[in-house]
């Protein structure tokens, strides 16, 4: 896609705000000249499957709001695959807004298929929790209609699900509203504490778009912490990941949880610290977690390769 056509794909998306569909779900955040400039594709050649295999251990990484196609958006999928060429991951983990300006449909290739195309000819697997410009924050007919592309495209089971990969059971929920906080939406959350219940395995992570603690731009989301918190507590879940803010965030562990924003994905905006902070910065990135035993080590990786920071957890004992 060229300067032009790109351009002409925000203009498009804007246009049908006239008709309807709202500006919230399409043209925000407002087009940048990072986003309308085309990056180049990664265009490499990575061993398949080259990420190690035992019961006790996964590599995966997680990337959120990295839907532009832009330049940034380019920049950070080749550190994605420079880094798989070095610490090889068999999991990316989609912590939605995989499509900003237009539907995925028509922007699959330039958003997806394009920047992720080496992870992908590697086998990599992909996982999505579902964001709000994926489904304009509300199901309406519109954003039903967007939701329904990408399970069919990126292969999602469902709106909610759960996983597992090797010592690791990942809980992935659409916390758009109505689907997780809304007043109508306790099925998805009794759900989860079903699911959570249920999980024996060592490693419990919830991935989510909309943040339960951020200092950045949109902030907590409303209702995620009293609606959430006590559910992911009680079952001793050790991660939290979401994005939609576009920083990232780390918090000190709260009930024993520590919750990550890794929204940088292929936009900044500003972010400061709050008393549950830990690190929090406004770059770009994704982040690395290799789990090993009762060991899981995160990096917060730069597009340009630096590493913005580290965190380690240890397994928590009396499940």
């Amino acid at each position: 896609m060229n300067r032009r056509q790109f351009l002409a794909a925000g203009l498009g998306a804007a246009g049908t705000v006239a008709a309807g569909r709202g500006l919230s779900g399409y043209v925000w955040p407002l087009l940048t000249r990072e986003d309308v400039v085309p990056g180049e594709a990664p265009d490499m050649t990575l061993q398949p499957r080259a990420w190690p295999t035992s019961p006790d251990r996964l590599t995966f990484a997680a990337i959120g709001d990295n839907g532009s196609g832009g330049r940034q958006a380019m920049a950070v999928a080749s550190r994605m695959a420079d880094t798989y060429g070095v610490e090889p991951f068999g999991l990316v983990a989609l912590l939605g807004d995989i499509c900003y300006y237009g539907n995925l449909e028509d922007r699959f290739d330039d958003v997806f298929a394009r920047p992720m195309a080496p992870l992908v000819d590697a086998g990599v697997g992909f996982e999505l929790a579902i964001g709000n410009h994926d489904d304009a924050l509300g199901h309406s007919e519109e954003g039903l209609a967007e939701i329904e592309a990408e399970l069919r495209l990126l292969g999602t089971p469902a709106l909610y699900y759960t996983t597992t990969h090797g010592p690791v059971d990942f809980f992935y929920l659409d916390s758009s509203a109505p689907g997780l906080f809304g007043s109508a939406a306790s099925a998805q959350r009794e759900w989860l504490d079903d699911a959570l219940a249920s999980s024996t395995n060592q490693w419990k992570i919830v991935a989510l778009h909309h943040p339960p603690y951020s200092s950045g731009r949109h902030g907590s989301t409303p209702g995620a912490q009293a609606l959430l918190e006590p559910i992911v507590a009680r079952h001793h879940v050790d991660l939290v990941l979401a994005g939609h803010d576009h920083d990232y965030e780390r918090t000190h562990p709260i009930s024993g949880v520590t919750y990550v924003v890794s929204g940088g994905g292929c936009k900044t905006t500003p972010v400061r610290a709050s008393s549950f902070t830990a690190r929090s910065t406004s770059i770009l990135h994704f982040l690395h977690v290799d789990v090993r035993d009762d060991r899981l080590a995160g990096r917060c990786i730069r597009a340009d390769g630096q590493v913005a920071d580290r965190f380690e957890l240890r397994a928590r004992e009396g499940r």
